[in-house]
């Protein structure tokens, strides 16, 4: 009897086990609950981009249109379990002509690429809050961490540092961000991922390195909660910097598709043209990738242990 009841048990453990190892991945994205997404353009500061059929970042020069990216993702659903485990941030190319000469670098023997750089912001900025100086006397700043894509811009966004200098990122640097914005990681665009026409095809994946759990991206999540709007916001931007030697990178605007960008234009090489569709699958996302708990472990350890019982 007793051995009756470790067996239903030991079997109920496994049916566990193998839920949580396979259990699917959860996609939220910026179309999803009060998310959005935007555009900054420095050389149109009171202008709000954030309902067009594109987002892009560009670092140029003097008078030239840098940009960065801007995505809010509603997170109030986010679960402890899923907060355990890796998340990645996920956009989709929205380029027909990222060729070779737009992502790899001809003058570095290792074939270095073109790619970006990530940034949580803080997700309890409150409006009239000067993030980049650390003031709470400048009226520009007024959008909070909860921001509205049709009405932010580079005047108003929080977290984002708009001098005037073209040549300055609006997010500052790796090592010395943007008060208000803590740094996740950088990504390059893949060679191997340009197709037979010569680029990149449009709504192709463009993912940050999955981050482990305890990432800033996780302590946010946690922190906006615990907020009214329960928002996360994580800004990207091209990595290279103005000066940099490859002219085909500078002042090339890299497109990813908004969540107003529903289905595949001006690439009849993309492998998703033409498909039937009930949901946007191009929107930026956040996407949690689970992996076996230590309740799995546990299913797997008791099989064994089961199997050893039968055989004596």
């Amino acid at each position: 009897m007793k051995l009756q009841h470790m067996t239903k048990g030991l079997l109920g453990l496994a049916a566990v086990a193998m839920l949580a190892t396979s259990a699917p991945a959860a996609i939220y994205t910026t179309a999803d609950g009060a998310g959005a997404d935007a555009e900054l353009r420095e050389s149109q500061p009171t202008t709000a981009r954030g309902t067009g059929t594109e987002i892009a970042s560009r670092i140029s020069g003097a008078g030239g249109r840098n940009s960065i990216i801007y995505l809010k993702f509603d997170v109030a659903n986010i679960t402890p379990y899923e907060l355990a485990n890796d998340i990645t941030v996920r956009t989709t190319v929205r380029n027909n002509n990222l060729s070779s000469g737009r992502i790899e670098n001809p003058f570095v023997s290792n074939g270095a690429t073109a790619g970006f750089d990530y940034f949580v912001m803080d997700p309890t900025i409150a409006p009239g809050t000067d993030a980049e100086q650390g003031t709470t006397t400048d009226p520009f700043d007024n959008q909070g961490a909860d921001w509205d894509e049709a009405t932010i811009t580079p005047t108003n966004a929080p977290a984002y540092d708009f001098d005037g200098d073209f040549y300055t990122k609006a997010t500052g640097t790796i090592g010395t961000p943007t008060q208000g914005l803590t740094y996740l990681g950088s990504q390059s665009f893949d060679p191997n991922d340009i197709g037979a026409n010569g680029w990149i095809p449009i709504g192709t994946p463009f993912t940050l390195t999955t981050l482990p759990p305890n990432s800033p991206l996780h302590q946010a999540i946690v922190a906006a909660q615990g907020t009214a709007h329960q928002t996360v916001t994580v800004v990207m931007g091209v990595s290279h910097a103005a000066d940099h030697p490859v002219s085909g990178w500078l002042n090339f605007n890299y497109l990813f598709n908004p969540k107003e960008y529903t289905d595949v234009i001006n690439d009849s090489s993309s492998p998703w043209d033409g498909l039937a569709r009930t949901a946007n699958p191009f929107a930026p996302a956040l996407v949690t990738v689970p992996e076996p708990t230590t309740i799995a472990l546990m299913g797997m350890a008791g099989l064994g242990l089961m199997a050893a019982r039968r055989r004596r």
